[in-house]
C-alpha cells in the first residue's frame, strides 16, 4: 500500500512587483501643479525635517509685471483636494465672460453690436474688422459701434479689441502704471515698431530726438511689462486662474526652449539631523524624479511639434503617446501621466493643454475639410467656426473663411 506525504520547501522563484515608492511617484507624477502644492504643503506639515526655501523668481514676469501673469497674478486661490484634479478647468470661454461684461456697461439696443464686435475677435483677442465694416453690415452709425468698442476694451483684458500689436501695446500702456514719461514709449510704438524689432535703435533715436539708450529703455520696457497679444483666450473654454502653465515654451535664436515653473518656484531642502530626514530626502527625489521626467517627455514632444508651437494648429504632425515613450524609453501610461493637466505657455503667450501636442495629422485644415465634406448641405462659416470650436479649434469666424478657401471650398451661398 502506498503513501503520500506533503511537504513544504522553498523554491526562488522570479517576479515582477510594483513598489511603495513606485505607486507614490506614478501618483504624483499624474498632478497638475495646483494639487501638487498642495500635496507639498501638507509634507511640510507632517514631515519637520523638510523646510521651504524662499520662492524663486517668476519664470514668466522675472517679478516686473504681475497684473496678468499667469503665474504671479493667481488670487488666493482654493486648494483642490487630490480628488477634484478634473474640476480644476472653468468651462466658459472668454468671449461670453466678455460679453456678459460688456452687456452691463451698455444698453440693451446695443447688445447687437456688442455681439458683432465680440464675435469679430481672433483667437488673440484681437478685432479682425474694421468698425466702418461692422457699422455698414449693421445698419447704424460707426460713432456708435465706436462707443461699444471702447467699452469691450475698457472692461476686458488689456488690449482687448485692438486693431493690431501697435494699439494692444499702446491699450496696455493705458491699464499699466508705468513710472515717469511713457511719451517716448507710445512715439516708438505708434510710429516706429517695425524698425524697433528690426534692432534699428540709431534711426529711431535720430527721428525722435533722443540718445539711442532711451530707445533701447523703450525696448525693455515693451519686453518686461507689456505682450503683444492680450491675455484672452479667444473661443477656447477658460482656463481657472488657479490653473497656471507648467511648461514655459521660449524662441531664442531660432531654437525652442523649454522651461518648467515648478522648479523654479518650488525650493524644498531637508534640515540636517532632522529625525524624519530620509523621509524627507524620499519625498524629494520624487520631486525631482517628476520634473525630470516631465521635462524629457516635454522636450521631446515640443522638438517634434515645432511647426504647430510656430505656425499653429495646420502644422500639427501625427504624435502618440507610444512613440514619446519608446523614444524615451519609458512606459506609455508614464507619458499619460506626465501629460495629464499639465498646460504649456507657447510663444505668443497662448496657454495649452499639453495634450494638445498629440493627435492625428491634418489639424484644423482636416477638421474642416471633414466637417465640409460630410455636411448634409452648405453650412456657413458661423456654423463652421462653432463646430471646429466643439472639436477643440476655437478660431475666428474670419480665419475659418480664410482656411475654408485655401483647402478649396466656396463660400456656403455659391456651394
Amino acid at each position: 500500500m502506498s503513501s503520500f506525504a506533503l511537504q513544504m520547501a522553498m523554491a526562488p522563484r522570479a517576479t515582477m512587483e510594483v513598489s511603495p515608492a513606485q505607486i507614490a511617484f506614478s501618483q504624483m507624477l499624474a498632478l497638475p501643479w495646483a494639487a501638487m502644492e498642495t500635496l507639498i504643503e501638507r509634507e511640510l506639515s507632517a514631515n519637520d525635517a523638510l523646510e521651504r526655501l524662499d520662492g524663486g523668481e517668476c519664470p514668466i514676469c522675472q517679478g516686473a509685471w504681475r497684473a496678468r501673469c499667469p503665474v504671479c497674478s493667481v488670487p488666493a486661490r482654493r486648494e483642490p483636494c487630490l480628488g477634484d484634479v478634473e474640476d480644476l478647468a472653468a468651462t466658459e470661454p472668454d468671449t461670453e465672460a466678455l460679453r456678459h461684461a460688456v452687456r452691463l456697461e451698455t444698453a440693451a439696443s446695443e447688445a447687437p453690436i456688442a455681439d458683432c464686435l465680440i464675435d469679430s475677435l481672433d483667437e488673440h483677442g484681437l478685432l479682425d474688422r474694421a468698425p466702418g465694416e461692422i457699422a455698414g453690415e449693421l445698419g447704424v452709425p460707426e460713432v456708435d459701434v465706436m462707443r461699444v468698442l471702447q467699452v469691450v476694451q475698457r472692461v476686458g483684458p488689456p488690449g482687448v479689441g485692438a486693431s493690431g500689436v501697435p494699439e494692444c501695446l499702446l491699450l496696455q500702456l493705458d491699464a499699466l502704471p508705468v513710472k515717469g514719461d511713457d511719451r517716448l514709449a507710445r512715439a516708438v510704438i505708434a510710429e516706429h515698431l517695425p524698425a524697433l524689432a528690426r534692432g534699428r535703435f540709431a534711426a529711431i533715436a535720430k527721428a525722435l530726438g533722443v540718445p539711442r539708450a532711451r530707445v533701447q529703455e523703450v525696448l525693455e520696457l515693451i519686453r518686461i511689462r507689456l505682450r503683444p497679444y492680450p491675455a484672452f483666450d479667444g473661443r477656447a473654454p477658460a482656463v481657472a486662474s488657479y490653473v497656471i502653465p507648467d511648461v514655459l515654451i521660449r524662441e531664442h535664436e531660432g531654437d525652442l526652449i523649454v522651461e518648467l515653473v515648478e522648479p523654479a518656484m518650488t525650493k524644498l531642502c531637508v534640515r540636517r539631523g532632522a529625525p524624519e530626514a530620509s523621509r524627507a530626502r524620499a519625498f524629494l527625489s520624487q520631486l525631482h524624479d517628476r520634473w525630470n521626467t516631465l521635462r524629457r517627455v516635454a522636450e521631446y514632444t515640443i522638438e517634434r511639434q515645432r511647426d504647430f508651437v510656430s505656425r499653429g494648429a495646420t502644422a500639427m504632425r501625427p504624435l502618440t503617446r507610444a512613440e514619446v515613450a519608446a523614444a524615451l524609453d519609458l512606459h506609455e501610461s508614464t507619458v499619460s501621466r506626465a501629460i495629464a493637466g499639465k498646460y504649456a505657455l507657447l510663444p505668443d503667450d497662448t496657454i495649452v493643454a499639453l495634450s494638445t501636442f498629440f493627435g492625428v495629422s491634418g489639424g484644423v485644415d482636416g477638421e474642416l475639410r471633414r466637417l465640409l465634406e460630410s455636411a448634409h448641405g452648405p453650412l456657413s462659416d458661423q456654423r463652421l467656426t462653432e463646430l471646429l470650436c466643439e472639436a477643440g479649434y476655437p478660431i475666428a469666424r474670419r480665419t475659418v473663411a480664410k482656411h475654408r478657401a485655401r483647402i478649396g471650398f466656396e463660400a456656403a451661398s455659391l456651394r
